[in-house]
């Protein structure tokens, strides 16, 4: 999967994993999957999660970004 997303998306993960190090390989596929503009509830489908624990999940990936609360996640995602 991740060989193939980066080849469509400009080495996106390589990239996100080289400024993020300390990202798992679980974070770097909710980030693929918000990359690709899939809903909160198509995430917890592929992920087999609740819809809560996806926006836990993207809750807790905005503070490992270092985001601020005004910052949207999707659109950092896309500008990376």
């Amino acid at each position: 999967f991740q060989t193939h997303f980066d080849n469509v998306h400009d080495y996106f993960l390589q990239r996100l994993r080289a400024q993020f190090p300390k990202l798992s390989p679980s974070w770097l596929l909710l980030c693929a999957y918000i990359r690709m503009k899939k809903s909160n509830k198509e995430i917890a489908s592929l992920l087999n999660i609740t819809v809560a624990a996806v926006d836990k999940r993207r809750y807790r990936l905005k503070e490992k970004l270092g985001l601020d609360h005004e910052q949207k996640l999707v659109e950092y995602l896309l500008a990376f």
